[in-house]
């Protein structure tokens, strides 16, 4: 448990005023919120924001933002403390933002300054600049070295505790120290500044009202903010080392927040701290994305401190007490942009970085919408700083004391509309933030020392010096504020009444003091007089002036009033100008995507063209190649025709001779030749299409000759007389019954031809789809046939075998050899319908034609068939 006391001595160690009950309205200050507006990057890009009035901008959504689709197309307006249009300087935007907080930090105020927006908006060109055109932080430190300048102290007289405050050395111990750094620097240190941000003294206008009775000392510290990490950009080690150990966020005494162990410079000049800053800046993260070249992937903070305490009675040395200390500091921070991904196109390293820049912006949203929420209704929620280290940092400037400004930068181009529009509305939200105001107090009145003392004394040593060299003797000097009637009283003693030469030395010393101090009068009232009279002459210009400042006031008056009706004039042709320019850039979008349309149009033209003549090639082709088999297939059928001309005149001949043969037969003969006529027509008779035909007499297919038969042959009995069969090369059955094991692969749906010369595998494997080696690689199959039915050039129905060896691989599978094709083909009835005719003579004729082809089956338009083998081997 903690005493009264201890709670008493923390409370009073505590920032103050930390809720809006404590403090009155005049007690505080919202955030001031400014907007930057980047130049358009190319002629053709259209804007979306319009500046409508100093302080005001005009939002409108373009028609592909995702706003528009599902707000409609509705205009916001948003403002802001100023608004500086493309064509501001960095000077003007200096003096208008930055420099109160220079001034407040001079005058013992914190202050914080960041940038924010979208990436590409121009944020770390608003800070940083570039060469002869700087930006806001070296202007800041420029005009900081000008203005104490002079009133800076001895380098280490101030000197960091590491705890977040600073201690005072003596004359002695920062001499030292000051001497261990010469040598360390002659030892060889590279110089990282850009002298192109140097500015010139010209350039510079120096504040006033500087208390010239403190000595100053200046120290900065860069750190940045990489995923959520807080790294230490000055600390030693290689200039361009980027593998920094993390640094953490605490607290001091006061209850200020500070990174731990960061290193801190000082600095005595501008050059120096462009050195840190340099070595700083050639350590940052920065990477190359869609949106921007040279793209932040950190947010970085340089910090300026500015440590003064007063000089002692004689205005020389520091008086040696922490307690009179004055710190401030200024906050420069760059905050990275935010991005959407579907945008930048980001993957791995960058897809992680803008993910945590994303969420430490969020997390700045939600601390001052919970502020925001907290003043507005009184409330105390808890505010969720230390879910990002950023907010972490600066939570004090929220709760404590200080300035908080903030540059909104926007690029607008319509297609950042979407982002811009988010970072609007932070910005507005933000504006409602308050900050409490700093307390100055003057630490040399509070302990009764004069104001002036450090510039008496310098011109007191100068008249004295002065004085006392022996050619100054008799003129006439003005010692201004100094004013003496000699040197102190001599110690003098009165030890006799002879001491009379004492009492003439005492005397004479008078008479000098009381001369002098005539003397004086006599100056003081020439100078008073000089005084009255310069007072009269400004009174009569004072008087011509205040005429004069009528006059020129009625003349600025009217050319305002000329002004501003030319300003009305100029807003009504720019919103004129700016309408006509939306209109003629959506007709040029018009115009160049018909001149699209109409180029793929003619693009499609030309190309159906091309496949028309393509196609009108290939058909012409075909077609003579159609003719040409037509003639062909006519040449073949005439031949065919002739052969069995031939053929069937041959068969009449030998039936002619055959019938001479019969009659000279007796009655037995003719009574078997009866029966055996009787049996053929039977067997014609019962022959039906589509059934498979029945097996001739015996006698009918016994080979006859035409030799006339003897007695011998007429004796011998009939199967003595048989020979061997007829057999037809051309009509040999199928070599698919060879009792192999055969795998059949066919489709599912086959057409039955029908016919005699079917194929008939009895051992063997039917597959539709070949889905498994296994199929074909083993024991049980050595042989492989493959169905394919397709129609002709005449449109009859063809049947194809493709039959081959299935041989084993060394690789466990198999191959097959393919060395046969059979085809099959069904010939339509109607036109073998003249041939059929032909051969319908007598049952003589039909069984002598049937004996000469070798028992082939009958040509009935059922079973009407060809069957042709080719070998590949």
């Amino acid at each position: 448990m903690k005493s009264a006391k201890s709670k008493q001595r923390l409370n009073e160690m505590r920032t103050p005023a930390r809720s809006k009950q404590n403090l009155n309205q005049g007690d505080r200050d919202p955030v001031q919120v400014f907007c930057r507006l980047r130049p358009m990057q190319r002629d053709t890009d259209i804007s979306c924001i319009k500046i409508i009035s100093p302080t005001t901008i005009l939002m409108s959504p373009p028609a592909s933002a995702i706003s528009y689709r599902n707000e409609g197309n509705r205009t916001m307006k948003y403002t802001f403390k100023e608004v500086f249009p493309p064509e501001a300087n960095q000077q003007e935007v200096f003096d208008k933002v930055a420099l109160p907080l220079v001034e407040g930090l001079i005058k013992g105020k914190n202050g914080l300054l960041f940038t924010y927006g979208v990436t590409g908006s121009g944020k770390t060109f608003t800070m940083t600049g570039e060469p002869q055109n700087c930006g806001i932080l070296p202007r800041c430190l420029n005009i900081i070295f000008k203005t104490i300048n002079e009133l800076q102290a001895h380098k280490y007289i101030f000197k960091p505790d590491k705890m977040n405050m600073f201690d005072i050395q003596t004359e002695a111990e920062a001499m030292l120290e000051r001497q261990q750094e010469l040598h360390k620097f002659k030892s060889g240190k590279k110089n990282n500044s850009n002298p192109d941000l140097a500015m010139s003294d010209t350039d510079l206008t120096k504040i006033e009202g500087v208390n010239e009775d403190n000595q100053y000392a200046v120290f900065v510290s860069y750190v940045e903010i990489y995923n959520n990490s807080v790294f230490d950009l000055l600390e030693d080690g290689p200039a361009i080392s980027k593998n920094l150990p993390v640094k953490i966020i605490r607290e001091d005494a006061a209850h200020n927040m500070y990174v731990h162990g960061v290193t801190e410079i000082e600095i005595k000049s501008a050059e120096e701290a462009f050195d840190a800053f340099y070595l700083g800046l050639k350590r940052k993260r920065m990477a190359h994305t869609t949106l921007n070249a040279e793209s932040s992937r950190s947010h970085s903070v340089f910090t300026i401190r500015l440590v003064q305490a007063p000089v002692d009675e004689m205005g020389e040395a520091v008086i040696q007490n922490k307690k009179f200390l004055s710190i401030s500091q200024l906050s420069l921070v760059d905050l990275a942009g935010s991005e959407r991904t579907n945008r930048t196109k980001n993957t791995g390293q960058r897809l992680r970085e803008a993910g945590n820049i994303n969420k430490s912006l969020m997390t700045l949203r939600t601390c001052m919408e919970a502020l925001r929420e907290n003043q507005i209704n009184g409330t105390n929620n808890m505010v969720p700083y230390r879910e990002s280290k950023i907010t972490h940092l600066f939570k004090n400037f929220f709760e404590g004391e200080g300035q908080v400004r903030m540059i909104v930068c926007a690029n607008p181009r319509a297609e950042d509309y979407d982002e811009t529009l988010q970072v609007m509305r932070f910005a507005e939200m933000a504006a409602e933030v308050e900050v409490a105001k700093p307390q100055i107090t003057d630490v040399g009145a509070t302990i009764g020392l004069m104001s002036g003392r450090r510039k008496a004394n310098r011109l007191f040593n100068a008249a004295r010096d002065n004085i006392i060299r022996p050619e100054a003797k008799d003129l006439e000097l003005d010692l201004g504020l100094v004013y003496s009637l000699g040197p102190d009283f001599p110690s003098l003693e009165l030890n006799s009444s002879q001491a009379s030469h004492i009492i003439k030395e005492l005397m004479a010393h008078l008479e000098m003091r009381i001369n002098r101090r005539e003397t004086l009068k006599r100056s003081k009232a020439i100078k008073d007089e000089r005084l009255r009279s310069a007072l009269l002459e400004l009174e009569k210009e004072s008087l011509e002036v205040r005429s004069e400042n009528a006059s020129l006031r009625g003349q600025l008056a009217s050319a305002e009033r000329r002004v501003r009706a030319l300003e009305e004039r100029l807003t009504a042709t720019e919103n004129a100008s700016l309408s006509h320019q939306r209109k003629l850039a959506e007709m040029t979008e018009y115009t160049s995507s018909l001149k699209r349309d109409l180029q793929e149009k003619e693009l499609l033209l030309s190309q159906n063209k091309l496949d028309k003549e393509k196609q009108k090639k290939i058909l012409e082709r075909k077609y003579h190649h159609k003719i040409a088999a037509e003639h062909e297939k006519a040449k073949e059928i005439n031949s065919e025709k002739e052969r069995l001309r031939n053929a069937i005149e041959e068969k009449e001949n030998r039936l002619r001779i055959i019938a001479e043969a019969l009659h000279d037969r007796g009655d037995n003969v003719d009574s078997h030749k009866h029966t055996g006529d009787m049996a053929a027509q039977t067997s014609v008779r019962d022959f039906t299409p589509g059934s498979t035909p029945r097996a001739l007499p015996a006698h009918l297919l016994t080979p006859f000759s035409s030799v006339p038969q003897t007695r011998e042959t007429r004796d011998t009995p009939t199967s003595s007389r048989r020979g061997v069969a007829i057999a037809n090369p051309r009509h040999k059955r199928s070599l698919s019954a060879d009792g192999k094991g055969w795998v059949e692969h066919a489709p599912n749906k086959i057409v039955p031809m029908g016919t005699v010369m079917k194929p008939n595998i009895n051992n063997s494997k039917f597959v539709n789809k070949l889905t498994n080696v296994k199929d074909i690689a083993n024991s049980k199959s050595s042989k492989y046939c493959l169905i394919s039915q397709e129609q002709d050039t005449d449109g009859e129905l063809e049947t194809k075998l493709y039959k081959g060896d299935i041989v084993p691989t060394c690789g466990g599978g198999a191959q097959v050899i393919f060395n046969d094709v059979e085809m099959l083909k069904q010939f339509s009835p109607t036109k073998e319908r003249e041939s059929s005719r032909r051969t319908s003579g007598t049952c003589a004729r039909h069984s002598a034609k049937r004996r000469e082809t070798g028992s082939s089956p009958p040509q009935t338009p059922s079973n009407t068939s060809k069957k042709q083998r080719v070998d590949d081997e």
